[in-house]
């Protein structure tokens, strides 16, 4: 019984969403990112949530970040324009649980090498089917040339989202973090 229970949990385990995030960035390797010293914010038809709260805290943790980065804000004609979007999509698992025992009857494991003996029969017991629906949500955030309006930088952080908003604004803040860790490593020329 124990080991049966033990199996449970690891397949409830198993068929439970990530909830880890998954950050990669691109960027032009071309660009010279060391020039840049200024930014300007700018939305687009794609940098709206849905939820005024939710926009204002993704838009105020990209300012932050790339203030606390060293970059200066300005209203317009910075050396990079930024912007972001955000994508959801909704997922649903199926979890199935079996419980109770077999039947007993004639099976390997008896008396001699071909001996008859009984084993496990497999009859009886029941199975459960619950769903889990959840949403992921990815958050991008791109830099652009100021010029010809080029992408420079993209960067992508896609999590499990939490149904409370303050677990949703440590999200935001958590994906910025690691993301403005990979921005410091491009700028000090260490890549990716």
């Amino acid at each position: 019984m124990r080991k049966m229970f033990g199996m449970l949990v690891v397949f409830a385990v198993v068929a439970t969403p990530a909830l880890a995030q998954k950050i990669t960035i691109d960027y032009a390797h071309d660009f010279d990112f060391r020039q840049v010293k200024t930014f300007t914010y700018f939305d687009t038809e794609d940098s709206n949530t849905g939820n005024q709260l939710t926009d204002s805290r993704i838009k105020n943790a990209i300012l932050t970040e790339l203030r606390e980065g060293g970059l200066a804000q300005v209203a317009d004609g910075g050396d990079i324009y930024v912007t972001y979007h955000v994508t959801t999509q909704d997922n649903t698992v199926f979890n199935t649980t079996s419980y109770g025992y077999g039947g007993w009857g004639p099976g390997w494991g008896g008396y001699g090498r071909y001996g008859y003996g009984y084993g496990y029969g497999g009859m009886g017991g029941s199975s459960t089917t619950t769903t889990q629906t959840y949403t992921d949500g990815t958050l991008i955030i791109d830099a652009y040339e100021p010029g010809d309006k080029k992408m420079v930088w993209r960067g992508t952080g896609t999590v499990t989202v939490k149904e409370k908003p303050e677990k949703q604004a440590k999200q935001i803040d958590n994906i910025l973090s690691k993301m403005g860790n990979k921005w410091d490593k491009i700028l000090k020329n260490k890549g990716k």
